[in-house]
C-alpha cells in the first residue's frame, strides 16, 4: 500500500468509525484498576493498536484466525474455548466483531456465563453500513436487537455513534472498495468534502437531529 493510499485509508476510518475511538479510551480509563485485564475479541488489526495504546492496560486476544496470531484461538459461540481462558478480565471487548459471528446469541450468554458482576463489556456494531469482509458479514443490529440479546445482563447501554449526515457520507466513501475507477474516485471526493466541511456537518446534525439513523452503535453491559 502507497504512501496515499494509507492516508486515504486512515481518514476513512476517522469517518466510519467516529466517536468510537473516544467511546473506547473513556470506558476503559473510566475503570480503577491500576493495571487493566482486558480480553479481546478479535486479535489484531486497529483495534488490536488502539487497546496497546491504552496505559497500564494487559491484553489477551481470541480469535478463529490463525493469521491474526491471537494468544487464544477459538471461536465465543462455543463453550470450550472458554476453558482456554486463564485471566479474570477486567474488561471484555468485542469491537466490529458480532456482526461476522454466525451464532451471537449463544456467544452473547456465553459471555454472560463467563463474566461476572465487576467485569465491563463493550462493544461496538455497525447499523447503516456496507457489506465487509464478505462473505461472513452476517448481521445488522437495530438498537432494539442489540438490547434483546443482552436481555441477561442487569445493564445494558446502547450508544449511536455518529448522525444521520455523518451516514450518508460513508456510504459515499466506502465506494473506495468499488471495482469501478468512478466510483473510487467519487469516493475520494467525498472524503475530501466531508473534512472541509465536518464543522458544518457537525452544526447541522446538532440542530436538526434525527437519532434512527447511524453507521453503528457502542454497547456498554454489566452482569
Amino acid at each position: 500500500m502507497n504512501f496515499l493510499s494509507r492516508i486515504i485509508l486512515l481518514l476513512s476510518k476517522k469517518v466510519t468509525r467516529k466517536n468510537l475511538d473516544h467511546l473506547i479510551k473513556q470506558n476503559i480509563n473510566n475503570i480503577d484498576n491500576k493495571k487493566k485485564k482486558i480480553l479481546n475479541i478479535g486479535a489484531g488489526g486497529y483495534i488490536q493498536d488502539l487497546l496497546e495504546s491504552i496505559d497500564n492496560t494487559e491484553i489477551t486476544s481470541i480469535d478463529i484466525d490463525l493469521k491474526r496470531r491471537p494468544d487464544i484461538l477459538g471461536d465465543i459461540s462455543s463453550e470450550t474455548v472458554f476453558t482456554k481462558i486463564k485471566i479474570k478480565p477486567d474488561v471484555i471487548t468485542c469491537f466490529e466483531v458480532l456482526e461476522h459471528i454466525k451464532e451471537p446469541q449463544k456467544a452473547i450468554n456465553n459471555l454472560y456465563k463467563f463474566s461476572n458482576k465487576k467485569t465491563k463489556l463493550l462493544f461496538s456494531v455497525p447499523f447503516n453500513f456496507p457489506i465487509h469482509d464478505e462473505p461472513h458479514d452476517y448481521y445488522r443490529y437495530t438498537k432494539y436487537g442489540l438490547e434483546y440479546l443482552f436481555k441477561n445482563f442487569s445493564n445494558t447501554q446502547v450508544i449511536p455513534r455518529d448522525g444521520w449526515l455523518d451516514t450518508i457520507f460513508v456510504f459515499f466513501i466506502r465506494l473506495k472498495f468499488s471495482k469501478n475507477y468512478v466510483l473510487k474516485i467519487l469516493s475520494i471526493f467525498m472524503l475530501i468534502v466531508y473534512f472541509v466541511f465536518l464543522p458544518l456537518i457537525d452544526l447541522i446534525q446538532k440542530f436538526l437531529k434525527f437519532d434512527k439513523i447511524t453507521t453503528g452503535y457502542f454497547i456498554i453491559a454489566n452482569k
